[in-house]
């Protein structure tokens, strides 16, 4: 079984662009409405993942010094209790997440009082309450599922044969490193939005307007390249539309909210509002003059081709 390369998990995804995106948005989508709703923002999501990250490396470094270190997430807890959070200048936690060093250490305060951070030998560090490891527990398993689905989308497309029980039974037994690279390219994620955007909720908010359309025109599946160079043949789908009461509904952000942040996102031209039924949708015109969506969507799947290049060579040596 030849092992694809990272630029050819980035051309294959670009190719069959609307089809993986279908997968894709549906994911992220449950994704960042968990993480809003178990952190109560955005904001704090991003900045309680950047810890779990450094849980997780922690973690790895144990194996620099036992290769049979237990990995699984079975031991997960039991691991993340025996480590030593590492000391983190607030100013790199700050350019790490594109936070201003006093935003990120407000949000590290409010994490702290909802007991998901902590200190330990006076470091901060990822450690949630009892009654939060156990809904953290039922959200991963849903997360590992969606991450399988979307492994083995590109092993259907490159030709490889695993099945997603043995994808999501080698992440669960090498929890730690899988999931770390995971959060890496969570992180990259939000941190390309908020490059362009400067606002973490807009994220969520768009992903609903943009599900309905890759819905729909999921079939047609056009490249990347394609949907950019030539945005007409999305035109039979532009019907696609949603109110700012079901994305509320959706996203557990506030309704005024929403109708705020949708209109900041028809001022960049991301997407537009029907006069009359005062819906949002995508159009052609939002996407041939929108640079901001070409350069986030071409990095977003620069980095998760790493992670899937990342999986893929482990998975596939092992199985």
């Amino acid at each position: 079984m030849q092992l694809p390369s990272q630029e050819n998990i980035e051309k294959t995804i670009l190719e069959n662009y609307l089809e993986y995106q279908y997968i894709f948005v549906e994911f992220q989508s449950k994704f960042l409405t968990s993480l809003c709703s178990r952190h109560q923002s955005i904001e704090n999501g991003n900045l309680a993942l950047y810890f779990a990250q450094q849980t997780h490396q922690n973690i790895l470094r144990k194996k620099d010094y036992d290769l049979n270190f237990d990995l699984s997430f079975e031991k997960f807890w039991d691991n993340q209790s025996e480590t030593i959070p590492s000391r983190i200048p607030m100013i790199k936690i700050g350019k790490d997440t594109s936070f201003p060093k006093e935003t990120a250490r407000r949000k590290i305060l409010q994490l702290i009082k909802l007991k998901i951070l902590n200190k330990k030998n006076r470091n901060i560090g990822w450690m949630p309450s009892e009654k939060l490891k156990e809904s953290y527990n039922l959200v991963i398993n849903e997360e590992i599922d969606g991450v399988s689905k979307l492994i083995s989308f590109i092993c259907k497309k490159i030709n490889i044969s695993i099945s997603r029980e043995e994808i999501i039974k080698e992440i669960k037994e090498k929890f730690s490193f899988y999931w770390f690279h995971y959060l890496e390219s969570q992180l990259e994620y939000i941190k390309s939005w908020t490059s362009q955007v400067k606002d973490r909720e807009l994220i969520l908010i768009f992903l609903q307007v943009i599900f309905l359309f890759i819905s729909k025109a999921k079939n047609k599946n056009l490249s990347h390249k394609k949907l950019y160079d030539d945005p007409s043949l999305i035109k039979e789908f532009i019907s696609s539309s949603i109110s700012a009461t079901s994305i509320a509904d959706v996203t557990g952000i506030p309704r005024a909210t929403c109708v705020r942040k949708l209109a900041y996102l028809v001022k960049l031209k991301i997407v537009s509002q029907d006069k009359i039924s005062k819906k949002y949708y995508v159009i052609p015109d939002a996407i041939s003059d929108n640079l901001i969506l070409q350069k986030i969507t071409g990095a977003v799947v620069k980095s998760f081709s790493r992670f899937f290049f990342i999986c893929l060579r482990v998975i596939v040596t092992r199985t």
